[in-house]
């Protein structure tokens, strides 16, 4: 039953024409470990906040190293977090100017969307291509179980696997990924987000 509803789900959104196939899967179904983010990324980054305005709720990030990604498919680092968004307090206590975060993304020449890692906390975003800024689609604690604490640990990680190398990753062992039941639910309200920040 999930299995034939996840199909009418990627069926539907094809045809709504919101993503490629592979972005689809990538942000409404994030890869479920820590090597499978740094394969199915075409873009991995180090960033750090340049400024912030937490009563705007834009921050603006500066990219201190490009990991994985040829070349700046997207010019702008500014992330923009609505008013009211629910989950996204731990955002506002951890930003500094200064702080670290890394940054997992699939980019193509009309759309660019990925996840944003900071210390004990994760975020999937969204690129306007047009108004040139991330919006914050989702907070993901639930990533937890992909990856868990500081950013800093994370780069190294990060350029860990990319070398090759064996890595003991760490978690939070109490926190569950969402089933993909769960995600095929929440995927109509995230399609809605997708089609109103590409047409604005």
């Amino acid at each position: 039953m999930v299995t034939r509803s996840l199909c009418q789900f990627l069926g539907a959104v094809t045809l709504l024409g919101l993503s490629t196939p592979a972005a689809l899967g990538y942000i409404h179904f994030p890869p479920v470990t820590m090597p499978k983010m740094c394969k199915e990324s075409t873009n991995i980054r180090l960033m750090r906040v340049a400024k912030f305005d937490s009563e705007s709720g834009v921050i603006v990030y500066e990219v201190v190293e490009s990991l994985k990604g040829k070349g700046q498919k997207v010019m702008s680092f500014k992330h923009s977090i609505p008013k009211g968004t629910a989950g996204a307090a731990p955002i506002f206590d951890w930003v500094g100017v200064g702080k670290r975060a890394v940054s997992f993304t699939i980019e193509g020449k009309s759309l660019a969307c990925g996840y944003v890692f900071i210390d004990e906390f994760c975020y999937s975003v969204d690129y306007s291509f047009k108004c040139d800024f991330w919006l914050l689609i989702r907070v993901d604690p639930d990533l937890a179980a992909t990856y868990f604490g500081s950013a800093e640990t994370l780069e190294a990680v990060a350029k860990d696997l990319l070398a090759g190398k064996d890595v003991k990753i760490p978690v939070d062992g109490s926190v569950k990924a969402l089933t993909t039941g769960d995600r095929v639910k929440l995927a109509p309200a995230l399609n809605d987000i997708f089609k109103k920040n590409r047409d604005h």
